[in-house]
């Protein structure tokens, strides 16, 4: 997401570390802007076999949007998480940019983007401000299971289900 200078952030988040007594947020409800708001989301199924959240502390336990990541990504966004995971995978996504440009930055690479989802590839949609990208968990009738970052447009991180054809998939590693 295209984020103000990082002076500004260094200081909004001094300010709410001084407010809170805490660098890491909590969670709070949709806001009207937010992926969760605007497609809705259910409780991941049971059959979920998440990756869990193992977004390094680095970038998990300061605000949101106060560090860059190592793929010139913000952190506690949807494109840091993808990046992080995208990267264990040894492959990259470095300065892909917001995520309604990946599936182009994608294929601009060489990589499949399609409409079929597959565990471990990319959920991708154009839609909101900025787009949402997301790591496909496991595929349902319909539905595919995510785990992201910043659904709600708190920062944080969720596993949820959503409809498959909302999405388009990037294959980075398939």
């Amino acid at each position: 997401m295209r984020r103000p200078s990082r002076t500004v952030l260094a200081l909004a988040a001094a300010a709410a570390f001084a407010v809170t007594g805490t660098g890491t947020a909590h969670a709070t409800t949709a806001q009207p802007t937010s992926m969760a708001a605007h497609y809705g989301t259910v409780p991941a199924s049971s059959a979920a076999g998440t990756i869990g959240d193992i977004y390094p502390s680095k970038w998990r336990d300061v605000p949101q949007d106060s560090v860059v990541d190592d793929w010139n990504m913000y952190n506690r966004e949807c494109v840091s998480w993808a990046a992080f995971n995208i990267a264990r995978h040894g492959e990259s996504a470095n300065n892909y940019g917001d995520a309604k440009y990946w599936d182009d930055n994608a294929r601009n690479h060489g990589y499949r983007v399609d409409n079929t989802p597959t565990e471990g590839s990319i959920a991708q949609t154009d839609n909101g401000t900025y787009g949402h990208v997301a790591i496909v968990d496991s595929v349902h009738n319909g539905t595919v299971t995510v785990e992201d970052y910043n659904w709600t447009g708190d920062g944080h991180y969720l596993v949820h289900d959503v409809s498959a054809s909302s999405f388009r998939y990037i294959h980075f590693y398939h």
